[in-house]
């Protein structure tokens, strides 16, 4: 490479870091309520299914301020950990805005429960959203009856679905299961009854990328 290419990739560079938006320009109060939080997610869905690319905050200065300044996420998601099923694009966020919990089937174990407390008590999150999925590779064992070292998740998962066989309605049947696992804990139903924090769930749509949030007992 030769001195003028040098300058010129020199001169791109600062031209971008120039462009760039910071961290002030967007909102990510962690304390905003449950159904704030829940139309950021919402609309953050149809961006994302809509397919522009919009500019996310991912900036050099938005870096360094989650590092002074600690993270401020306005939901906490717990979610499968299939890689198709990304959070911090189904929802188009930038840094810091998502704590996401994921685990094969979004089952809610020990670890999961300390993760979405943590969040919720110290982070102050508002929504805990239990995220499910269409095609899950974990409800299809669960389904076949696989065991083996899957045990841990699929015993799990087939103690939700009882007799339920649908495909949609297991992603349904198992996400409502891990809502309500979560709203039976005491930590998280005394900030449910004292600090309006709301324990959600939804599926999302792997062929087409829709979530669908889900009303009714548990979710």
């Amino acid at each position: 490479m030769n001195e003028n290419e040098e300058a010129m990739m020199a001169d791109e560079r600062e031209a971008m870091t120039a462009m760039a938006y910071t961290a002030d320009d967007y909102d990510v109060d962690a304390h905003v309520g449950a159904h704030e939080a829940l139309r950021r997610l919402r609309d953050g869905n149809r961006i994302y299914v809509a397919a522009p690319d919009p500019e996310r905050d991912l900036s050099p200065e938005r870096i360094q301020d989650l590092f002074e300044n600690g993270q401020r996420p306005f939901a906490c998601i717990i979610t499968c950990a299939d890689s198709r099923v990304v959070p911090e694009h189904i929802f188009m966020t930038g840094l810091g805005e998502l704590f996401v919990i994921r685990v094969a089937g979004n089952v809610v174990g020990p670890v999961e429960l300390a993760s979405a407390v943590y969040a919720c008590e110290h982070l102050h999150t508002r929504l805990l959203l239990v995220l499910g999925h269409t095609h899950c590779g974990a409800i299809k064992a669960a389904l076949d009856g696989e065991r083996g070292y899957v045990a841990a998740i699929t015993e799990r998962i087939s103690e939700a679905l009882g007799d339920v066989r649908d495909p949609y309605a297991a992603s349904v049947v198992n996400a409502r299961a891990a809502v309500a696992e979560l709203e039976a804990r005491p930590e998280l139903a005394r900030l449910a009854a004292e600090e309006g924090l709301e324990i959600r769930c939804a599926v999302y749509h792997t062929h087409c990328g829709v979530v669908d949030f889900l009303e009714g007992a548990a979710g």
